[in-house]
């Protein structure tokens, strides 16, 4: 009798935003420049650590958190340089990514990126589809 081979297929969620944000500013000081304009409470949070297969050493990348309890999203921001490389490999023009989960819809995207375009500090804010992107798997908490 053939041996039966049962494969169990695992589908990763990707429900959330990202929001790609170009900025010559420290992870600390673009934090404080969106607690203090968007009114959030975004901190410090222990470091992402990722495992980095082809360099064989681990990667951190700083990441700071905030939960909105009236409006139930969870924000968090993440560097995406660290001292030997970066989170998304195929993303090295931006320097931080905002990830927003909750319900929220592409109107509140949009009005978010607005938002973080018009502050001191941040260069360049767009939003990211996490589908279109290699590393997406990194993003996963």
């Amino acid at each position: 009798m053939p041996k039966k081979i049962h494969k169990l297929n695992e589908t990763e969620s990707y429900d959330f935003g990202l929001i790609g944000i170009a900025s010559p500013e420290y992870d600390y000081r673009l934090s404080w420049i969106i607690n203090n304009a968007l009114e959030f409470n975004l901190a410090r949070e222990d470091e992402l650590e990722i495992w980095h297969k082809l360099l064989d050493d681990p990667q951190t990348f700083q990441q700071f958190r905030y939960y909105d309890e009236d409006s139930l999203l969870s924000y968090r921001l993440i560097s995406n340089k660290c001292e030997n490389g970066y989170l998304l490999e195929e993303m090295t023009n931006i320097d931080f990514l905002i990830q927003v989960s909750g319900d929220m819809d592409q109107h509140f995207m949009n009005k978010l990126v607005k938002k973080l375009n018009a502050l001191e500090g941040i260069t360049l804010a767009f939003p990211l589809d996490p589908s279109d992107l290699k590393s997406r798997k990194k993003l996963l908490d």
